[in-house]
């Protein structure tokens, strides 16, 4: 009889390219420490006072398209 472990594997793994590494920050263009692709800004710049107003903490509406060409 075989016994499964308490985790089973998914089947799931990291994107290749999601690795820990050196980044650029795309705000203050400074190096920083990234555990990941998706981290593309310096804490520094996550923790001042213009990233944080600028997050959205609504419903999440967005941008909406009136419709209407230009012009």
């Amino acid at each position: 009889m075989t016994t499964r472990s308490s985790s089973p594997d998914l089947g799931t793994s990291k994107a290749t390219s999601d690795i820990a590494a050196e980044r650029l920050c795309l705000r203050c263009r400074s190096v920083f420490w990234s555990e990941g692709f998706g981290e593309r800004i310096c804490p520094r710049c996550k923790g001042s006072a213009v990233w944080r107003s600028a997050v959205s903490e609504g419903g999440g509406q967005g941008r909406r398209s009136s419709g209407r060409r230009p012009g």
